[in-house]
This record gives C-alpha cells, structure tokens and sequence, in this order.
C-alpha cells in the first residue's frame, strides 16, 4: 500500500522509468528527466552484480573522461552501502572523504549529491545518484520526497529489466545452438506472418525450394505443402505435444519438420506457433562408418542411427532398411545403451552433432 506521507511522482517521470526497459543503455531517457525534475546537474544509474566493481553505468550527457575517471577510483567513493530503500543525502552520511575522492569532487563539481541503494531481486546492487554542483543551495525536502516516490517503481521496473535481459540471453543461446545444429526456427502468429526467425530458416526463405516468405507471411514453395501450413496454424498441436510435418520441394525429398504450440500472451506479439526445420544441406547427418567407430555399432545398429539422424521416424527407417519394427525397436535400445541417451530426441541430437562444431 503507498505511504500518504509520500506524493505519487509526475505520470512522465513514470513514463520514462517504464519505457526505459527498452532503451540501450537503458534509462537514459529517465535520468535525464529525473535530473530535470530535481533540478540536478546530472543523475546516475551504477549496477553492481557481486562485489568486485562496477556492472554497468549509466549518466546521460555526462563527459565520458569524467565517467572513466570514477571508474578508477570507485573504490574511494564514500557514498556507498546506504540504508537499503532510504534517501540520503551526501552530507548527513559521510563523515570522512580521502583526498582524492575529495579532489575529484572538487575538479567535477559535484559536491550536493542525493541518493538512494536498491537491492534487487535479481541479486544486483544499483545505485540511485542525484548530483548537484556544488556551488548551488542543498537539495531540500523536495527533491528527497520526489526520489522517494520513485522507489517502489524502480524496484519493479529493476526486477523487469533482469527478466528481460536474461530472456534475451537464453534466446541468443538457444539461437546460436540451433543454427549450430543447422535447425531452421520460425515463429508464426495465427495468419501466418513470421514473427522471428534465425539465420538457418533465413537461408532457407531466401533459397525458396521449400519455403519462403510472401508478404511478411510464410508460404510453402509447393503448391500442396499450403494445406499442411494451414492445418497447423488452425490447430496447433496441444501444450507440451509436437507435431511432425513435411513441406514438398519439385525433385528431391521433402523438408521435414516439427511444430509446438505457443503459450497464448494476450499483451505478446500474437507468437502462436513454432516451427523447427532440418536444413537440407545437413541432413545427411553423420556416415554409418563414423558412427561405428564411436559409438561401436553393429552394422545394423549404424544404419538405423543415420536415417534416425536424417529425421526419419522408426517406423519409416524400419521399412527403408526392410527389417521388422520389433527390430528396429531392438536396435534402437541398444544405440541408446551405447550411446548413453535415453531418448530417442537426445539421440538425435547426438547424432547431428557428431563431427560438428559442437562435437567435442
């Protein structure tokens, strides 16, 4: 519940703390107007992760050299570990500066500072500063109630921008793992515009045999392969299920793929569903005789595990290489034993990447 002691800060300082999430660096936009609000010379953003020095910071407009400076003698800075979430002003906290932390003071001007220390739940240290030159009047009551009024806003806009930044890590890992893969990812809205891709399906939509891109939407190459797409992305497959399809291509063999469903986000970018798609200049996948080498495959064994690697299903391998299923299903327990996976998804991900970059 607010404080009613303590006034709601302006909509636009809100506004800029908000749409900041966004920016890069972030919070420029939102510095400067809490600056200008303060009527301060310059706010500051320091992000700590661990003791060991500075993460990230951020003081729009600010010389650069004067930034560095900081930098190298952060560690003399007496303005630090704060009463968690509590307004403090420079002079009523520190009682003694070292000379020079002093003489940087001094040579930047920077002697009325008000500030405020915010642990987040992310585990980051972050550092509210608001500094005024020295030679103007201390800030008062004002401008301590107008930071105070921004706190409970900082601490969520702060646990916001560490779900952001690390989604968008895990995304780019899992981007670079795919394409390392040579697996073409694409996410679809409900009519079919493509939302993302990564750089495997990109390669695909621009060599146009089996898919490309019509319109910002995605269209197959092949005439039938239209009837597959609109089935999916009628009726995706349920949470937690995926659904393999195949997209034709005029005289050679069809692109395989698998569908998942998306969890519906009414205030998303209408993602609905993903698709992941072998890239046929990799399909081959690895050779039967590497296969035996590593793994120590019977014949049998090898021949399975490549068209497996190539995206067949067991049932389909079991009729190419005109043995029963009950074999099939025989020799795949056995790859999985020599092999170490447990599934038969792992195991194609360990065929894949057998002699690849990702081999080690």
């Amino acid at each position: 519940m607010t404080d009613p002691a303590v006034p709601l800060p302006p909509v636009a300082l809100l506004e800029a703390l908000y749409g900041g999430l966004m920016q890069e660096p972030p919070w420029e936009g939102f510095l400067r107007a809490l600056a200008d609000a303060a009527d301060a010379t310059f706010a500051t953003l320091l992000v700590a992760i661990g003791p060991a020095g500075i993460d990230a910071h951020v003081t729009p407009d600010v010389d650069p050299d004067r930034a560095d400076e900081y930098h190298k003698l952060s560690d003399a800075d007496p303005f630090v570990g704060l009463p968690e979430g509590q307004v403090v002003a420079f002079q009523d906290f520190v009682r003694h500066v070292s000379p020079r932390f002093r003489e940087w003071l001094d040579k930047t001007g920077g002697g009325q500072i008000l500030g405020v220390d915010l642990q987040a739940s992310s585990g980051a240290s972050v550092r509210l500063r608001v500094t005024r030159d020295q030679s103007r009047p201390d800030f008062d009551d004002a401008q301590s109630a107008l930071i105070a009024s921004l706190i409970p806003h900082l601490r969520i806009a702060l646990d916001l921008h560490a779900r952001l930044t690390s989604t968008q890590a895990e995304r780019q890992v899992f981007s670079s793992a795919m394409e390392g893969l040579a697996v073409a990812t694409l996410i679809l809205a409900r009519d079919g515009r493509i939302l993302r891709r990564n750089a495997v399906a990109q390669r695909l939509l621009e060599d146009g045999r089996f898919i490309r891109e019509d319109n910002g939407r995605l269209a197959p190459a092949m005439h039938a392969g239209g009837a597959s797409l609109t089935r999916l992305l009628a009726s995706p497959p349920s949470p937690g299920e995926d659904v393999r399809f195949e997209l034709p291509a005029a005289d050679e063999p069809p692109l395989r793929g698998v569908a998942r469903a998306l969890p519906s986000a009414v205030y998303g970018d209408g993602a609905h569903v993903a698709l992941f798609l072998s890239d046929p200049a990799r399909a081959e996948g690895p050779d039967a005789e590497s296969l035996r080498d590593r793994f120590q495959l019977t014949p049998a064994e090898a021949a399975l595990a490549v068209h497996l690697a190539q995206g067949a299903a067991l049932v389909d391998a079991a009729r190419i290489l005109d043995i029963a299923h009950n074999t099939a299903r025989s020799h795949l327990r056995a790859i999985f034993a020599k092999t170490g996976t447990h599934r038969q998804g792992e195991l194609i991900h360990l065929l894949r990447t057998t002699g690849s970059d990702f081999d080690l």
